[in-house]
């Protein structure tokens, strides 16, 4: 959680995307989707067009090169009729694919995991949701301003009531004070903060009860322990990984910062388990495959098998998700159990959801091309699917708006989170104005352009008054 103001990310963005390349971006806690017509040629400095990915519940983010399929042709959702009024398809374009994976609507094949809950707290406070506690209960973060969060609450979606379970404190004479990820353990609450804007290297640790009462802060770090990526808490100490690779832990009475010994090259994923790849934050290792987990309880390494041709496999203790070519694909972590997801285009997240066993896809509103080559979308397809590898169904989630665009957030808990939401009334707005072509930045080497220009981008209109909220806690472990 940053320092910044939204429209001042947004100005400041509108600038860089000039000189973007077509996004294939990912973003942990948030995404958004954009009408693509490759055969619309006029300059444009469209944000969600070039690069910039404008988020609902994540901030800002510049696209980074994360989606391995690259795109593809489309996704059957079940139940979603062809637009009448469209162009006919042209059938060659699904001569020889697979079948794609069946797409529904998530409140229709996991309605007790959707819940309506209000976007903001009776003071008017923001909320940002970070996992689900129990298949009932939410833990939410108010914010008083973007990215400023103040208190944790817990939202009960069968009560439809809220509970402040902690205030979060900034420790005195801190100033830029911000609260980063949050993370559950059995007993306790933990979070780390920082001072982002500043260039000093510093962080420190905070733990509450889980049942609620005052936050304590257990200590602070300097130096290279201070670039903390994710953290984990049981019912003696906080751990936490740094982005160069290795895990500490502090007790949770206070105390020095200790190495765990063994963990050279490891990245915390959920307590008690780490893996050999980086996190992702900022794109970095993608195309890896990871090759092991380590419990840092008992010792035990768990092996991955990828296959050959694998890119940017990604595990928990049982179930990985990666791609292979253009295709995503799933498998065990012993290589067994291996499917093709064809449809699912490129995982919207760096690692499964709750506890490895979800996968979270992109999905493409094209459905095909007419005779003249111009693709033909359906915007009633979801932004994205969620994919149980137990049962083989997916849910779609997200709803995309007129101009195909839309957004959609997930939890920021340190560990992966069961939480996927977005707001239904709120839209995207595409603005046009002319302007000067030569104040449109041009490639090295391009010819400057002369006169008048039209230069779109895009904003976000209405909502701010209820999320939904899908909780795969609430999803039955099988069917």
């Amino acid at each position: 959680m940053r320092d910044r103001d939204e429209q001042d990310l947004v100005r400041a963005l509108r600038g860089a995307a000039d000189d973007a390349p077509e996004p294939v971006g990912d973003l942990p806690t948030a995404i958004t989707e954009r009408r693509r017509r490759r055969s619309r040629r006029r300059a444009r400095a469209v944000l969600a067009a070039a690069g910039v990915l404008v988020v609902i519940g994540g901030g800002t983010a510049v696209a980074r090169n994360v989606f391995p399929s690259g795109g593809g042709e489309g996704v059957s959702v079940t139940g979603v009729a062809a637009d009448p009024s469209s162009p006919a398809a042209d059938p060659s374009e699904a001569a020889g694919k697979a079948p794609e994976v069946p797409v529904n609507p998530v409140a229709e094949v996991w309605p007790e995991a959707v819940s309506i809950i209000p976007a903001k707290a009776a003071d008017g406070w923001k909320y940002r949701p970070i996992t689900g506690l129990s298949a009932t209960e939410l833990l939410l973060a108010a914010e008083s301003s973007f990215e400023k969060a103040g208190r944790l609450e817990v939202y009960d979606t069968a009560a439809r009531k809220s509970a402040v379970l902690a205030e979060m404190p900034a420790p005195p004479g801190v100033k830029g004070y911000f609260v980063q990820g949050v993370e559950v353990g059995t007993d306790s609450i933990a979070w780390w903060g920082e001072t982002p804007n500043n260039r000093d290297e510093w962080a420190d640790f905070w733990v509450v009860p889980r049942t609620g009462g005052p936050a304590r802060q257990v200590g602070e770090v300097t130096g290279a322990q201070a670039h903390v990526e994710r953290i984990g808490v049981t019912a003696g100490s906080v751990f936490w990984s740094v982005r160069a690779g290795g895990v500490y832990r502090m007790p949770l009475t206070g105390g020095s910062p200790e190495y765990v010994a063994g963990t050279d090259g490891l990245h915390l994923w959920s307590w008690p388990w780490a893996f050999d790849v980086a996190n992702g934050r900022e794109g970095e290792d993608w195309d890896r495959n990871q090759t092991k987990l380590f419990n840092l309880e008992t010792g035990q390494t768990v092996a991955v098998n990828a296959p050959d041709g694998a890119q940017g496999l990604r595990c928990g203790p049982v179930w990985c998700f990666g791609a292979s070519g253009d295709e995503s694909i799933v498998q065990r972590t012993d290589g067994s159990d291996r499917r093709a997801l064809p449809g699912l285009l490129g995982r919207m997240d760096y690692t499964p959801l709750a506890g490895g066993r979800f996968g979270f896809f992109r999905l493409s509103p094209v459905t095909g091309r007419d005779t003249e080559g111009e693709e033909i979308e359906d915007f009633r397809v979801p932004l994205a699917a969620v994919y149980d590898p137990v049962t083989g169904r997916a849910a779609g989630v997200g709803k995309r708006n007129s101009s195909g665009g839309g957004g959609i957030g997930t939890g920021t808990s340190s560990s992966p989170t069961s939480i996927i939401y977005w707001d239904e009334d709120r839209r995207q707005v595409e603005k046009c104005e002319m302007e000067d072509a030569s104040s449109i930045s041009a490639p090295p080497g391009a010819p400057t352009s002369t006169g008048k220009t039209e230069v779109c981008s895009t904003i976000e209109k209405g909502g701010g008054k209820e999320l939904t909220v899908v909780n795969l806690l609430a999803v039955p472990p099988t069917e």
